[in-house]
């Protein structure tokens, strides 16, 4: 059921408060704090978290906040636990009515918080709980990549909840989304379990309790390199095996995302039980992806598989 929030503050203020979480991140924290400077007023304070880094990040932050005493930066530093630990570290020292969420190797353009601050202050919506952006994407030297490379646009606004059970359609993700503080407080902190895919996760459970929108400007810059999240298949898969289980612990289902696992398996020639964590699935996950029930799906697959592989194939 969703849920009601607080008046939008007006956006003359210092209302937001940026979450950096920060894992070995020397290389590129640098530029993604500059574009943080940019906001203007409406920054009340940046939290940089510190994830057990071996470089030089700690002095990396440490030189931008002597160049820049007008800001209120806070440093936290931990041992390494991940990204939803460090972020929830973040939230635990956020003291704004706003959260803004930031990648250590993302950009900001200079009228990002602004623009959705505007949203929320222009929107009649008084369960709006969180307010995306369009992005574009760069490279590990900055340079704009093509368009075609994937990009989701905003499209979803409202009640999304059942759409996003398809697949994290929030434009950007983490390092496009500005949140009521208070969401955090109906809905909970991010699923330190979850080594990936925690966004989906948050937005998932935020959906559920609010509505969301997004302004259609390409306010983000998101950085592709080698040492991408993404790019670790199996850590991905491990972690939509580990969201699918929530659906079925909660006694609801998720088609497509037992499908997308199903055909990620099949074209890889894996066992479920090779995925960690699976032996502590719901036991009806660990049949849907086991025994005579996935030879079934491999079955329905094979076809697909094929056709596929000859239309590429007619396409060179």
């Amino acid at each position: 059921m969703s849920q009601a929030l607080s008046k939008p503050i007006n956006n003359d203020t210092s209302v937001v408060d940026v979450l950096i979480p920060a894992y070995n991140a020397s290389a590129y924290i640098q530029q993604t704090l500059e574009s943080v400077a940019l906001q203007g007023s409406v920054l009340a304070k940046i939290i940089v978290v510190n994830d057990g880094s071996t470089d030089n990040t700690l002095e990396v932050v440490t030189k931008f906040i002597t160049e820049h005493p007008s800001l209120q930066v806070q440093m936290i530093n931990q041992a390494n636990a991940g990204l939803s630990a460090a972020r929830n570290a973040g939230i635990g020292a956020s003291t704004a009515p706003f959260i803004a969420l930031l990648d250590a190797d993302d950009v900001w353009l200079a009228d990002k918080l602004n623009k959705q601050l505007v949203v929320f202050n222009q929107s009649g919506d008084d369960q709006l709980g969180l307010v995306y952006c369009g992005y574009s994407l760069i490279n590990q030297n900055s340079s704009p990549l093509p368009s075609s490379i994937g990009i989701i646009k905003p499209k979803l606004r409202g009640n999304v909840s059942k759409k996003l059970i398809n697949g994290n359609f929030i434009s950007g993700s983490g390092s496009a989304a500005l949140i009521k503080s208070e969401v955090f407080q109906k809905v909970g902190l991010f699923d330190e379990s979850l080594r990936a895919g925690e966004d989906w996760d948050m937005w998932l459970r935020i959906a559920q309790k609010f509505h969301v929108d997004f302004c259609p400007e390409d306010l983000v810059l998101i950085r592709l390199h080698e040492n991408n999240m993404q790019k670790d298949s199996l850590r991905m898969l491990t972690a939509e095996l580990m969201i699918l289980n929530k659906f079925y612990e909660a006694g609801h289902s998720n088609l497509f995302l037992l499908w997308k696992i199903r055909t990620i398996l099949f074209n890889r020639q894996l066992s479920a039980a090779s995925i960690s964590g699976f032996d502590q699935c719901h036991s009806k996950l660990q049949s849907q992806l086991s025994g005579v029930r996935l030879k079934l799906a491999f079955a329905m697959i094979y076809p697909l598989a094929l056709l596929a592989k000859g239309y590429l194939a007619i396409k060179k």
